[in-house]
């Protein structure tokens, strides 16, 4: 496929930036590029970076996240008036009596619920709930991968620290520890489930490199990932 039937697949108003990127790519080939420190990194993100840019999140003005941070859009959604009448709901008569309700049949929900189960709780006191199919949620259109540090040449300490400095240390710690310890497992329990993740001729999965990582651990089914681990799950 040559390049311009490429920038005929875009709209209109993207094909200028394309022919930009074009122009200069020989030049921007050679160049290179001095290492910012921790300080211009964080002066360019708040500046251009929405998640940074303060005038882009105001506070909440109730209910128990009050007072946080958020961007205006998920904030008009929480202090809108709800689309139904409570006085249109009969409390007095339930439709479903379950022990766990999950809101969410993505990758998560599905495996809450998976996990719950496992723990010792019927399949049929679990519920989960979410606008349309199972497989219609945002997991199914990730396409990216999953980072888990499982080769010789790593380790979760490792992995801990690229999480912490990628989120200029705001993270929560306690989260990032059981992401990175927990990494490796998870990914023998994906092979247990089935997820068929790119291997090499041995037989050994394929890892690539991901943003900010200091190792390639990014593991990935193809540019299917988030459909396969999905699938995954269905099937159990």
């Amino acid at each position: 496929m040559s390049k311009l039937e490429i920038v005929k697949g875009y709209p209109r108003y993207m094909r200028e930036s394309i022919k930009a990127v074009e122009k200069t790519r020989d030049k921007r080939s050679k160049e290179t590029f001095k290492l910012m420190s921790l300080e211009e990194r964080a002066e360019l993100l708040q500046k251009h970076h929405p998640d940074y840019k303060k005038k882009e999140k105001r506070p909440l003005r109730f209910g128990p996240n009050k007072g946080d941070l958020m961007p205006h859009e998920v904030v008009d959604l929480l202090e809108a008036h709800p689309l139904v009448n409570p006085r249109d709901i009969d409390l007095s008569h339930v439709d479903f009596d379950t022990d766990i309700l999950i809101i969410g049949g993505g990758g998560g929900g599905m495996t809450a619920a998976l996990w719950a189960h496992y723990s010792g709780i019927p399949a049929e006191n679990i519920l989960i709930i979410q606008k349309l199919r199972l497989q219609d949620s945002n997991s199914v259109m990730s396409q990216g991968g999953v980072q888990a540090a499982d080769k010789p040449n790593d380790s979760p300490l490792l992995h801990y620290l690229d999480i912490i400095g990628g989120g200029h240390f705001t993270n929560n710690p306690e989260l990032v520890r059981a992401l990175a310890m927990d990494g490796a497992y998870i990914m023998k329990w994906h092979e247990e489930l089935g997820v068929e993740y790119r291997r090499d001729a041995e037989g050994t999965m394929f890892t690539l490199s991901g943003g900010g990582a200091s190792r390639k651990r990014m593991h990935s089914a193809r540019d299917y990932t988030g459909l396969e681990i999905v699938r995954s799950r269905i099937n159990h």
